[in-house]
């Protein structure tokens, strides 16, 4: 038994030495950053925080920490760092996707799956889904939507969700799509001249296969009203002018 523990302090003595040697070898030294998948954050302000952590030793980073300052940026979802011996760190970025848009002032507020505000934009981004409707009350970047209607809200990202697995603004080649929300029970979906009467916006993935169905048998440009309903029935009402 003295052998052995003579054998272990020498080991972990030469593993101390190793790890001191290892760290102060400016060969491992961070010089380089792999920055991948990003869209609409600006790269500038990742730089901004990784910066610090050049010409650290690559094996000292603390790639916890580092995430969680990634992830103060409303915009990211997740990050996943790597290394990559000997001087290069690897960041994955994963962007939060914009689920609507809600219309408050001059400005569009960008929420996310959950209600948080992504960002503030001034002009209507192309290729959107917008929720009319909701009345805000407070709009913070990074913060959750106050609107005076929870309920409401969560039917409208429900909706949108539903639009999103669908790729309902491709599918029907269009450039916005209105999600009307007058109560919890009328839900309404208006693109270009017709207006989708969802009912309460349950089924939405069968609603909105059905109305491609529909659709697909309309003349195009035609202006009307679409009542689905989840029985699989659906009307079509042509716009007499009349309000409705």
């Amino acid at each position: 038994m003295g052998r052995l523990s003579v054998k272990i302090s020498v080991l972990l003595m030469l593993g101390v030495v190793f790890s001191l040697f290892i760290f102060n070898l400016d060969y491992f030294d961070v010089k380089n950053f792999s920055i991948h998948n990003l869209q609409r954050v600006k790269k500038n302000d990742i730089i901004k925080i990784i910066q610090q952590y050049q010409n650290q030793n690559i094996l000292s980073v603390n790639t916890k920490e580092l995430k969680q300052k990634l992830l103060e940026n409303p915009e990211i979802e997740d990050v996943v760092i790597k290394r990559k011996l000997p001087d290069t760190l690897v960041i994955y970025v994963y962007e939060k996707w914009t689920v609507g848009l809600i219309k408050y002032l001059n400005s569009y507020i960008e929420i996310d799956k959950k209600g948080y505000v992504i960002r503030i934009e001034g002009d209507l981004p192309q290729n959107s889904i917008v929720f009319e409707g909701l009345k805000v009350t407070q709009a913070a970047v990074g913060k959750k939507i106050m609107v005076t209607d929870e309920v409401l809200l969560q039917k409208a990202i429900d909706v949108a969700q539903g639009l999103l697995r669908f790729n309902a603004l491709k599918v029907f080649k269009v450039e916005e799509l209105i999600v009307l929300l007058k109560n919890v029970s009328d839900v309404q979906l208006k693109m270009d001249k017709l207006t989708i009467k969802l009912g309460d916006g349950s089924d939405i993935d069968y609603k909105l296969r059905f109305l491609k169905s529909v659709y697909d048998k309309l003349p195009k440009n035609v202006e009307g009203i679409i009542t689905l309903n989840s029985n699989g029935i659906a009307t079509f009402s042509p716009n007499t002018g009349e309000d409705n």
